[in-house]
């Protein structure tokens, strides 16, 4: 019998493909031009970016097609994913800008290699995000993971960097042999590594008289222990805070929204869309990281004064708001709000967050530091700076009108509808807690004498970025209806129409 080969429908990945031929037009820039000329590779990488977002509007997403023998799936999941991650890229790059312009400082971070390691990295969330298979999941974020390792010790000459480096890459490493044996156990016990052919094979399982067999529920343990690692949930977090203060300011910005997105995107696809029908068996393992999660996160943050390293802290507890969307979920029906709250809370997270790092990089660049008194009295030398600052710290709070509140009550929303009261309390009564160390640094910048040496410094595509993200934050929070619209499709893409 003749072997069909697969005939890949190319139009179907063409974001993809145009953020790979940038990652070559990357390398390629970085061997033919003089060191002093790299700078012009940061408006390669943002113009990459740029066409990839717009690319997928040339694709019908309603029509959820799959390619490469359903490895591929181009349906609207992963369209909010491709723009979730496109945004959180065009940020990144652009808070960079100051920061590596080729130069040894403050990062010693050379910029053809920082752009390439990011891009590949976000092309590895992309193909998690449309991941039609386990074997996909697994290629695409190890793509993303090894990238963000090798880009947390890129400031070479820091002792901080290197160990924030090596713990992340360590503890990965484990993830990921246990999340790789999760995926065999899946395999031994459906036969199969497609996501939507487990999901037919599991539903039997389900609904007969024998009950879950012990290996799924192992299968189902070890997948949640590895992914648990990649979004930084309660205990799996351990590489969070020294990875987060040691990389690069600009690393720590993107590892702290692209990598979450890919494991939160891994984890809609193995536990929802394949793993549908065993929710029984781990809602409640979801509920409790959520719970245990954003308590740590948002208590430990109140110690901190090395803002970078609360902001690390800080991203602990939004894992566990996030994972409330998820421990939501009540079936593959168009009411059920979870995946839909989870998605836009990864949107909002991704420029509030960036944007908060975002100030700490103009900090640096004027020669501060990253500790609380380096922002007394902001407000005095920058009124602009500060209010930006002001304006993340109070959307990641969950301030109205801003979209951190926005995400927040949409996520409780999801958990009330799942009957998740007490999860739903916890989310509030945490976000009253990071009051504290949120208004703090506001209190520092408005009321404190100015300290430290001051140089002025010329960053305007820094500078701009800032101001694209504070803009967002206080837009998308106004405009949020039709941004959590497109975000509840995700049921169309999960097999209901």
């Amino acid at each position: 019998m003749p072997v069909e080969l697969v005939r890949p429908e190319w139009g179907l990945i063409v974001p993809e493909l145009i953020l790979l031929g940038t990652i070559a037009l990357v390398l390629a820039g970085d061997l033919a031009l003089p060191r002093r000329q790299h700078g012009v590779l940061t408006w390669v990488a943002l113009a990459g970016l740029a066409l990839s977002l717009l690319s997928n509007l040339t694709i019908d997403w309603a029509a959820g097609r799959s390619t490469f023998n359903g490895m591929f799936q181009a349906d609207y999941f992963s369209l909010f994913i491709n723009l979730v991650v496109g945004v959180a890229g065009i940020l990144s790059v652009m808070i960079a800008s100051a920061y590596v312009p080729g130069g040894d400082e403050p990062g010693d971070m050379p910029l053809p290699e920082y752009l390439a390691l990011l891009l590949l990295s976000i092309l590895g969330t992309m193909l998690v995000g449309a991941a039609g298979d386990l074997l996909m999941i697994f290629l695409g974020i190890e793509m993303g993971s090894i990238a963000v390792y090798a880009l947390t010790g890129f400031a070479r000459r820091r002792v901080t960097a290197l160990e924030g480096a090596l713990k992340y890459f360590l503890l990965g490493a484990f993830a990921t042999a246990i999340l790789i044996y999760g995926m065999a156990w899946t395999y031994g016990a459906t036969g199969t590594t497609a996501l939507a052919d487990i999901a037919v094979r599991l539903r039997p399982v389900v609904t007969g008289s024998g009950g879950v067999e012990p290996s799924l529920l192992l299968a189902l343990l070890l997948l949640a222990v590895g992914l648990g690692f990649k979004i930084a949930a309660v205990p799996f977090h351990m590489w969070t805070p020294d990875a987060y203060q040691g990389a690069p300011t600009p690393v720590s910005a993107y590892m702290s929204v692209v990598p979450k997105v890919a494991g939160f995107a891994a984890m809609a696809r193995v536990l929802v869309e394949a793993l549908g029908p065993l929710s029984d068996s781990w809602l409640t393992l979801i509920a409790v990281l959520a719970l245990v999660t954003m308590v740590y996160g948002n208590v430990v943050a109140i110690a901190q004064r090395d803002v970078k390293r609360m902001l690390g802290y800080s991203s602990i507890g939004h894992t566990g708001y996030i994972l409330v969307g998820l421990a939501a979920f009540s079936g593959l029906s168009p009411d059920d709000r979870s995946v839909g709250s989870m998605l836009f809370y990864l949107l909002s997270y991704a420029f509030m967050n960036i944007g908060a790092f975002g100030v700490v990089t103009w900090l640096q660049t004027r020669g501060l530091g990253v500790t609380l008194d380096d922002f007394r009295g902001l407000a005095t030398r920058s009124p602009l700076a500060a209010i930006a600052m002001t304006i993340f710290m109070l959307s990641l709070m969950g301030m109205p009108p801003l979209v951190g509140f926005y995400a927040k009550y949409y996520v409780i929303l999801a958990a009330v509808q799942a009957d998740l009261i007490w999860l739903a309390v916890a989310v509030v009564l945490m976000s009253a807690v990071s009051a504290f160390f949120y208004l703090r640094v506001v209190a520092v910048m408005y009321f404190n004498e100015p300290s430290g040496e001051w140089k002025v410094q010329p960053t305007p595509l820094l500078g701009t970025g800032l101001a694209l993200m504070a803009l967002g934050t206080l837009m998308l929070g106004l405009l949020s209806g039709p941004v959590l619209d497109l975000a509840q499709k995700w049921v169309q893409a999960f097999g209901v129409a």
